[in-house]
């Protein structure tokens, strides 16, 4: 039996299937499934990276920061009822 007449087989769920025996509407359904988690695959990628630019740029921007300021004092009193 040559390399061509050797059935062409797909496992799902480890299960095998020969390819022939699926209808179009099968073959077509899972192809779209594939090519949707292909763009799955892509789209969290790009996420990663995007994430990992934002978190640099950042800690970029966080060693621009001037010293911080001190704490005001807390008021009390007459002065917080004013204040709220």
């Amino acid at each position: 039996m040559s390399e061509q007449d050797k059935p062409q087989l797909i496992n799902i769920d480890n299960l095998t299937y020969n390819i022939a025996d699926l209808s179009d509407t099968c073959k077509e359904m899972l192809g779209d499934t594939q090519t949707a988690n292909q763009g799955i695959q892509l789209l969290a990628s790009l996420l990663n990276n995007a994430k990992a630019g934002s978190d640099a740029k950042f800690k970029e921007a966080c060693k621009l920061l001037p010293d911080p300021v001190e704490p005001a004092e807390e008021l009390t009193g007459e002065l917080a009822d004013k204040a709220h």
